[in-house]
């Protein structure tokens, strides 16, 4: 009977060393173990993937800040072209207006000369001609004497107040 409870004591010790040999051989502390890098990698992903849509939405923000700033840049400066184009036309408008008061000066002085000129030429015309017809009348009244003196004569001849004289 040795032998059997040998063989049983042997038995025990054998199943003993396959229990411990199986309880080695469980997987939790490995699958355990794999879980926790699978959710350290997945966080891992999470994270990486968080930090570049917020680096994204940064990135996207600075563009349209930066679109945001040409564009009021470039509001700005059609603003101030526009402003020196209108004070362009102002001092066009004004540079043009004064050349023509100073044109319209101009033509209503010459124009007050010549008719000054004329004005003074006229009277003098007007002289002229009172003088003129002042002779005039001076010389008919004068004609005027001296038919009443002259005797008609017969042939041609005029007596005058001074001598015959031929009217052939």
């Amino acid at each position: 009977m040795t032998d059997v409870s040998a063989l049983v004591a042997q038995m025990q010790e054998t199943l003993a060393t396959i229990h411990t040999t199986l309880a080695s051989l469980d997987t939790a502390a490995q699958d355990a173990k794999l879980d926790e890098l699978e959710k350290k990698r997945d966080d891992a992903v999470q994270a990486l993937s968080t930090a570049f849509l917020a680096e994204s939405e940064a990135l996207d923000q600075k563009r349209r800040a930066e679109r945001e700033e040409i564009a009021e840049r470039r509001r700005k400066e059609d603003e101030e072209r526009e402003l020196r184009r209108r004070e362009e036309d102002a001092m066009l408008e004004a540079r043009d207006r004064v050349e023509d008061e100073d044109r319209d000066g101009k033509l209503k002085n010459e124009t007050e000369e010549i008719e000054h000129e004329t004005d003074s030429l006229m009277s003098q015309a007007e002289e002229d001609a009172r003088v003129a017809l002042a002779e005039g009348y001076e010389k008919l009244r004068v004609l005027q004497e001296r038919r009443r003196v002259s005797v008609a004569f017969p042939f041609g001849l005029t007596l005058t107040n001074r001598a015959l004289t031929t009217t052939a």
